[in-house]
């Protein structure tokens, strides 16, 4: 029952930024290279896509972003 009650928090969060969290993960294999580069094409592309602005957003006007309107691939 928790697992569920935690993947339906994760599920709510940013798709893009959950696809980033698991290509951190499998960029460790490519050890600190790969980890730096990963991080900085995450950057660019995350402050550059809608999705980002929504979170700033939310944020600023301190409410629970809308992540809805986003694709969730896998």
């Amino acid at each position: 029952d928790e697992t569920i009650e935690w993947c339906k928090i994760i599920l709510q969060r940013s798709p893009m930024a959950l696809r980033m969290i698991k290509r951190g993960l499998n960029a460790e294999l490519d050890g600190q290279t790969g980890i730096m580069e990963m991080a900085g094409d995450a950057t660019l592309m995350f402050y550059l896509m809608e999705e980002a602005q929504e979170g700033r957003k939310a944020f600023l006007e301190k409410r629970d972003p809308d992540f809805k309107q986003f694709p969730k691939f896998p």
